[in-house]
This record gives C-alpha cells, structure tokens and sequence, in this order.
C-alpha cells in the first residue's frame, strides 16, 4: 500500500492538470483519509517495535541482574559465557526489529510528506473552486443586470410601439394626417429606443476600448455622464496599457459601477475621477461631494445587485485591492489599485 502510495503522489505532481479533470474533491478527501489510516497503522507498528524492543533489552539484562555477586567473584566463567546462546539470540531478534523499527520510520516519514502534499492539492483545488464560483456569481450577476436593463427600458417601450404601429393602421384609412403624427412619434420613440440598446452595448463593451485603449473608453464614459447629468466630473486619466484585456475590462466595468452609483445615490455636485499608470499598477481614486453613507447602510443594502462586496471580489480576483471610505454629509473616496502585470 505504500509504495502505491509514494508512487502515486510523485506521479500526481507531475500530471497535475490532467488528473484534476477525472477526481473530484470527494475522491481527493477520500484517498487523503486513506493516507492517513496508512500513517496511523505505521505508528502502531512502530510502538510495537519499540516496545517488542525494550521488552529485549530487558531480557538480555537481567541476566546481568539476576547474577549472584559471589558466584560472579569466584567463577572463572562470565555470565555472557554462561547464557552466550541466550544473550546472541536476543540480540538478533533486537537487530531484526530495529531494521523493521528503521524502516518504518523511513516510510512514516514519506508518507508524511506525501500527505502534506496532497492536503495542499487538496487546498489548492478548493481555493480555485471557490475561485471559480466566485467568477460564475459575477457572470450571473452581469446576467440579471442585463436582463433588468433591456426588460424595464427597451422591450417595454418596443411593446408600446407595436401597439403604437397598430393604432396608426387603423388610422390609415380614415385619418391619414392622425396616421403621419403617429408614425412620426413612433419613429422618435424607434431612435430612442436604438440609443438605449446602443448604451447596453457600450455597457458590454465599449467601442473605444477595443479600438483606443482603457483612456478613450473613460472619456467617452464621462462625456456620456456628463449629457445626462448636471455633475461637474474633472477627470485626470493617463494612458493605461495592459497585454490582458479581460484586466483592463474589469478595470473599466468596476470603475463605471462606482460612478453609476454616485450619480444615481449621492446627491453630489462634484465629482473628480483620476486613473495613473504606477510601475505597472493601476492606481483609481474616485471622490465625490455628495452625501456619503455609513457602514451600517452597507450592511443593509448587501443583496443589491453590484454592490461593494462584489466590486471588491472583481478587484481581488485580479490580485487588487479596493477601499472606500465615506462618512455622513461629508462624500465618498474610493480607491483601487490593480496590477497590470
């Protein structure tokens, strides 16, 4: 069982990524308690040895013990002359069970190794699990956002329109001046209708980003904010380059959320937005004048969707950090920092 045991675990170092995909995490905890049984079994054996082997020295000693002093004073023969059979025959024994106690030490030990080994897989798989679920939550999340988006604003007023284009049908013929005014209407309600799919697209993946760079796409964010917005936004952002795009998207969908949020919540005037290239680290800070909110109201507001504990799961997935900090009356800081590299 053993060496079943050393061979697979150096084997499974090796072939990693391809045995990942046929054990799951049950089979992995199990083969772990297994190992585990295998150690514990060795220890017994090895209190066995150690015990079979004092249990030797004791025998072979009181021989020596048991001698009579003056049988010793006057005998020309010593007690290893008398009980030599006896003495030789015990110390091989003791010699045949320090090579077993030896040898289980060896394994003991290896085994040993082997299982921390296997506890950190184990540990890693895990973390890469949770990693993963972390991940498939966001993608969901951006799911419903969608959803909630094209449902409450596009597909609302599309229906309204085919009623709208069926009223005017009816009007054709009796009313065709009625008709035209209609027509007209819906047309106006059509190119909004387009605007606002164009905006969910420029959500998803803005234009800029693919064809300019992280910079453009946040202008072109802010210049958008600020036709909608009475905010005064001053922006200093540097040119931010990365050879990985899904870093720079994260970056970019994080950043947009958190200016979303305080249009939308904190009753601000200003807002001043700056991004810097630091040695190959993003650095965001994000503040606002508005009317800030406390930790207790982030409690409460956990199930709402992209909510802060989100944005900073987007953030550590990267191997960043995100921090805010805000107090009542007195507006929000929020600041970032992700490695490019």
């Amino acid at each position: 069982m053993f060496y079943f045991v050393y061979y697979f675990i150096s084997y499974w170092q090796v072939t990693w990524g391809i045995i990942m995909n046929s054990f799951n995490y049950e089979i992995l905890a199990s083969m772990l308690t297994e190992f585990q049984q295998e150690y514990d079994n060795l220890q017994k054996q090895i209190d066995e040895y150690i015990l079979k082997i004092k249990e030797t020295d004791n025998y072979i000693q009181s021989f020596f013990d048991e001698e009579n002093k003056d049988f010793e004073m006057f005998s020309p023969r010593k007690t290893e002359d008398i009980h030599k059979d006896e003495i030789t025959k015990a110390g091989s024994e003791k010699n045949v069970l320090q090579q077993k106690l030896n040898q289980c030490y060896h394994e003991q030990n290896s085994l040993h190794a082997n299982i921390e080994k296997l506890e950190k897989i184990i540990q890693d798989e895990k973390e890469f699990y949770c990693e993963n679920l972390s991940i498939l939550d966001i993608q969901e999340e951006d799911r419903q956002r969608i959803a909630r988006e094209l449902h409450d604003t596009s597909l609302q007023n599309l229906a309204h329109l085919v009623h709208k284009i069926e009223l005017s049908s009816m009007f054709i013929d009796q009313d065709p001046v009625r008709a035209k005014l209609e027509l007209a209407v819906i047309e106006k309600n059509l190119r909004a209708v387009i605007e606002e799919i164009r905006n969910t697209i420029f959500d998803l993946r803005p234009m800029s980003f693919d064809d300019l760079g992280l910079k453009s796409a946040f202008e072109q964010l802010v210049e958008k904010m600020k036709e909608t917005n009475s905010f005064v936004i001053d922006m200093d952002i540097e040119d931010v380059s990365c050879e990985n795009n899904i870093i720079l998207a994260t970056i970019f969908r994080v950043a947009q959320e958190c200016l979303r949020n305080i249009m939308k919540h904190s009753e601000a005037e200003k807002i001043t937005f700056s991004c810097k290239n630091n040695d190959h680290i993003c650095v965001i800070d994000i503040k606002d004048d508005g009317k800030g909110f406390s930790n207790e109201e982030i409690e409460c507001k956990k199930d709402k969707h992209f909510g802060i504990a989100v944005m900073k799961e987007r953030i550590s997935l990267l191997g960043g950090k995100l921090t805010i900090n805000s107090k009542k009356e007195e507006g929000t800081h929020i600041h970032m920092e992700i490695p490019l590299s």
